[in-house]
C-alpha cells in the first residue's frame, strides 16, 4: 500500500462512529436463510428404510437359525460342554472363603452339641444340593435355572457361616 491509500484509510476509519446501536432482532433473517438449505446431517428416508429392512432381515435370519438349532457355533458348544461348574479358583476368593470358614468353625465349637449337630446337618444338606446341581449343570450347561440354583446354594453356605458368626459374636456393653 502506498502512503496516499494509507492516509485515506486512516481518515475513513477515524470518521467511523465510536458507538453503533445494534440493528433489530436478526434471528428471523438467520432462521429464514437456514430453513432454505437442505440438511445433510440426517440420513434420507430411503437410507433409513434400507437400514430398517436390513435389520429386520438379519433378525429374521437369527430367529430362523435359533429355531433350526444352528445358532450355537461348534466352538461354543465345546466350551459349554467342557465347563465343569467347579468352585472359583481365584486366590483372593479362596483366601477370603477360608478365612470365613475358619471363623465359622471356631464359633461353631462354642455352641451346644445339639445346636452344632443341627447346623452341621444343614450344612451337609446345602453342600449335597450344591454338588447335585453342579452335576445336573454338567449335563445341561445351558440351563439358566440350574445355574441360578447352583449360585444360590453357594450363597446359602456362606449365609449359614455368617449367621453362626453373627449369633456367636461376643456382646459388648457400655459402662
Amino acid at each position: 500500500m502506498n502512503d496516499r491509500q494509507s492516509d485515506s484509510l486512516d481518515r475513513l476509519l477515524a470518521n467511523l462512529p465510536r458507538d453503533m446501536a445494534p440493528p433489530g432482532n436478526l434471528w428471523p433473517g438467520v432462521a429464514a436463510r437456514l430453513s432454505g438449505k437442505s440438511r445433510r446431517a440426517a440420513p434420507p428416508m430411503a437410507l433409513a428404510a434400507a437400514i430398517a429392512i436390513a435389520a429386520a432381515g438379519l433378525a429374521s435370519l437369527f430367529t430362523w437359525a435359533v429355531l433350526e438349532n444352528r445358532s450355537v457355533p461348534r466352538v461354543i458348544q465345546t466350551v459349554a460342554a467342557a465347563s465343569s461348574f467347579d468352585e472359583p479358583h481365584d486366590p483372593k476368593y479362596l483366601l477370603a472363603r477360608n478365612s470365613v470358614e475358619r471363623t465359622f468353625r471356631e464359633r461353631l465349637a462354642l455352641l451346644e452339641p445339639a445346636t452344632r449337630a443341627k447346623i452341621e446337618a444343614s450344612l451337609a444338606v446345602i453342600r449335597r444340593a450344591h454338588e447335585e446341581i453342579r452335576k445336573a449343570l454338567a449335563a445341561d450347561p445351558q440351563s439358566a435355572v440350574l445355574e441360578q440354583l447352583w449360585e444360590s446354594t453357594g450363597r446359602d453356605e456362606l449365609d449359614l457361616y455368617d449367621s453362626v458368626v453373627q449369633a456367636t459374636q461376643p456382646s459388648t456393653t457400655r459402662i
